[in-house]
């Protein structure tokens, strides 16, 4: 069988492949990509359980998702994986693509790897977007509300993102379609291509070490006295994923994923808050009111984007460690420091009272009418008073005839 399968397979090519060294001094922080890789098919295996109990409309999507937590069977537990899963995600996402900042491993040959990477983060972004608004409660309608009016701000485009994100003036049936559409077939075809061309761009440049090796680790006599990838870097791989798998089991155990209400668009007096990975642009947004309001939600994240994508072309200095590179280490640190204090503050901070939103808390409480519109109605309110008076019965006999049906002895005779 094993010949038969070499003769028509590349196995030995492929074998040595996966044998190819390793530069030296690779460390646990070259995990994280295989750890992202790990939960991306995780949260593929998780949504797919889920979605055969989910139904996208308004009328059963927050009923299937309390089935699916009350009544399907360990229903919850892989609900949790998949909500903790999409956390754990981000910051994985996020803390590979730092390590690669702090190794200068974005640098030639591996621009486009880099560019590929930051594709990638996007779109795991936009999973946590798309899926958010899929329990149909109270928090996913309303911090989706927030962040289609955030999409509208963007010049030229903006209303006609937003119109077609909507699937027209209002959040409803149509948005929820097309968010779940997006979440499940859309976007896992994207991330898996992406993250099949980061994967080809990995293998075909190689694995970046730590910028203190030689540059002769590199070449081929040196190189071979590394680790190769497999089985060696395979199993620290494989460890890793066991360990981050018992541990969000744990978490999806312990920690019931929140269900609110269902969604009531009336209900003008909820606190919208996005989920944490989102909380610094909801925070950001709270320093720039009025004309500045665009710089907020579209300027500053737009920037930060590019200088992201570009980041391998802007950089031309030597390739070091963070550390030894000054300016480099400002902009980091001030970026991540920025980052998580809008993030801790976003989390912390009160809701923003409007007067439309006062005034929609304040309406229920102010029913009874004052003295003067009391006069002003006592006509009015006769009209809706049907338990007339003795005065009023023998002043009104005629008019009571139609009102009243239950006649007197003397009218039967």
């Amino acid at each position: 069988m094993r010949q038969f399968l070499n003769e028509r397979l590349p196995l030995t090519e492929f074998s040595a492949h996966l044998r190819k060294p390793l530069p030296k001094h690779i460390n646990l922080l070259f995990s994280l990509g295989s750890l992202a890789m790990f939960l991306l098919l995780l949260q593929a295996a998780t949504g797919a359980f889920l979605a055969l109990y989910y139904s996208p409309s308004p009328e059963h999507a927050h009923n299937a998702v309390t089935y699916i937590s009350e009544e399907v069977p360990f229903g919850s537990f892989v609900r949790g994986l998949h909500h903790w899963g999409a956390s754990a995600m981000v910051i994985i996402v996020f803390l590979h693509l730092l390590r690669v900042v702090i190794y200068s491993s974005y640098k030639a040959p591996r621009e486009l790897t880099w560019i590929a990477g930051v594709f990638l983060l996007l779109v795991v972004l936009g999973f946590g977007f798309t899926g958010y608004l899929l329990p149909w409660d109270e928090k996913a309608y309303w911090a989706t509300v927030v962040g289609v009016e955030i999409s509208s701000t963007a010049p030229v485009l903006g209303d006609f993102v937003a119109k077609v994100m909507r699937g027209g003036t209002e959040i409803g049936a149509v948005t929820l379609t097309r968010f779940y559409a997006l979440h499940t077939i859309w976007l896992p075809w994207l991330a898996f291509g992406l993250v099949g061309v980061h994967l080809l761009l990995v293998r075909y440049y190689g694995s970046s070490g730590i910028p203190q090796n030689p540059t002769e680790d590199m070449s081929s006599q040196s190189v071979e006295r590394g680790k190769p990838f497999y089985p060696d870097q395979v199993f620290e791989d494989v460890v890793g994923m066991l360990i981050l798998f018992v541990v969000l089991a744990a978490v999806a155990l312990s920690i019931p994923v929140p269900l609110e209400g269902i969604a009531d668009p009336t209900n003008a007096s909820h606190d919208p808050r996005p989920e944490w990975y989102f909380l610094f642009l909801f925070q950001l947004l709270k320093y720039f009111q009025g004309p500045l309001e665009i710089v907020g939600t579209f300027v500053i994240p737009t920037v930060g984007i590019v200088l992201l994508l570009f980041l391998p072309f802007l950089d031309r200095s030597e390739r070091a460690v963070l550390w030894k590179r000054p300016v480099a280490l400002t902009v980091t640190t001030v970026c991540v420091a920025g980052i998580a204090g809008l993030t801790l503050l976003g989390a912390s901070s009160p809701k923003l009272e409007t007067e439309e939103t006062l005034q929609a808390i304040e309406q229920p409480q102010n029913t009874m009418p004052s003295d003067t519109e009391m006069e002003a109605v006592e006509e009015g309110e006769e009209v809706f008073d049907f338990q007339l008076t003795e005065e009023e019965i023998e002043g009104t006999e005629e008019e009571e005839e139609v009102f009243d049906f239950q006649l007197t002895e003397e009218e039967l005779q």
